[in-house]
């Protein structure tokens, strides 16, 4: 799997996808259009080279487990 390091912002969204919100209730908690969040998940479908949510979040939750180096996935700061 491809080593990935996520921006402040898709740590952001994704951490609030994981906690249970919508693509529109995590849109407006980070103040920017559900749109927006549907390209940012396609961005990192295309750079993890997965299909759907389901696989993204499979591969997220290994890089995590996986302690990749860096600002990465999972980082608490």
């Amino acid at each position: 799997m491809p080593k990935i390091i996520l921006s402040d912002r898709e740590r952001e969204l994704v951490a609030l996808l994981a906690q249970g919100h919508t693509d529109v209730s995590a849109a407006e908690q980070l103040g920017i259009s559900a749109r927006s969040v549907t390209n940012i998940l396609r961005s990192l479908m295309d750079r993890l080279g997965v299909d759907n949510r389901f696989q993204l979040g499979l591969a997220l939750g290994f890089l995590r487990k996986a302690n990749v180096p860096g600002p990465s996935v999972g980082s608490d700061g």
